[in-house]
Formats: structure tokens, C-alpha cells, sequence
């Protein structure tokens, strides 16, 4: 009659010390909870952020590269008086692939296009300016130079 009362709930009785051992289990795992939802939120924007820049990288090489080979046409095939800006401005956006490329080779590990592009880019346009500097006839390196800028116009279509 009085057992009713004085009767302990059903199942093992919990010490101090089993309660506090069950609280910080409880505790690290709701920390290791927060922590995965934390590193799958900025994982996330990491992988996001290289697949922007890959296509930001990509179409800023196609902008300067169609740039420079409108200039080419721009080139006179004698030397002309204008030849020599021109060749600078086509440089310049030689320059600005190529440091597109670099960057984009310490970001991802591996270049946008190969290295060899723009040494034979910037040799054509070294022999170039060297024919424009001496008065001789420039058409066999205004050619190799469009050709060249034509045929990375196609390897950047590609990539996108």
C-alpha cells in the first residue's frame, strides 16, 4: 500500500557524475552538428567562387584576345606611321591574357592555355616590331599574328 509512493521510477538510477558524462556528450555533438553545417555553408561558397572566377578569367581572355585581333587588321602591311601604337595596344592585350593565365595557374594549378601560346605570340610580335623598326616589309608577321590570335580566338571558344 505505501509502495506506491515510496517506489523509485522504473529503470537505472542516474548519478550526478553519469548526468554531467550525458551533458557533455550532448555538448560535442551538438558543436560537431554546428561545425559540418558551418564548413558545408562556406565549402559551398568556395567551390562557387572557383567556378565564377574560372568563367570570369575565361571570358576577360576572349574580350582581349578578339581586341587584339581587331587591331590586327588595323596594321598596315608596309610600315606604316600608326604600326607602331598599334603593336603596343596588341601587346597590351597579349600582356593582359597572359596575366589572366598566370593568375588562374596559381588559383586552379594549371594554365587556361599553354604557356607556348603566348611565347610564339609575343616572338611574332617581337620579329614584328624589329621589321617596323628597320623599314622592311611586314606582311609575312601581320599574318603569322592574326593567324595566331585567330587560332586562340578558337581554343578560348572552347573553353567556355
Amino acid at each position: 500500500m505505501y509502495q506506491r509512493y515510496t517506489s523509485r521510477a522504473a529503470g537505472p538510477v542516474q548519478t550526478g557524475g553519469s548526468r554531467m558524462v550525458n551533458r557533455i556528450r550532448n555538448i560535442v555533438t551538438l558543436l560537431l552538428l554546428v561545425a559540418v553545417i558551418v564548413l558545408a555553408v562556406f565549402g559551398g561558397r568556395a567551390m562557387n567562387y572557383q567556378t565564377e572566377s574560372h568563367t570570369t578569367y575565361v571570358r576577360r581572355m576572349q574580350t582581349e584576345c578578339n581586341d587584339a585581333l581587331e587591331l590586327t587588321s588595323a596594321l598596315s602591311r608596309t610600315a606604316g606611321a600608326s604600326s607602331s601604337a598599334t603593336l603596343g595596344r596588341i601587346r597590351s592585350y597579349v600582356y593582359a591574357m597572359d596575366t589572366i593565365n598566370q593568375l588562374n595557374l596559381s588559383l586552379e594549378g594549371r594554365y587556361l592555355v599553354g604557356n607556348d601560346v603566348f611565347v610564339n605570340l609575343y616572338s611574332i610580335i617581337d620579329d614584328y616590331y624589329n621589321r617596323l623598326i628597320t623599314g622592311m616589309v611586314t606582311s609575312d608577321q601581320q599574318t603569322a599574328l592574326t593567324n595566331a590570335l585567330a587560332d586562340l580566338v578558337t581554343v578560348l571558344a572552347v573553353l567556355e
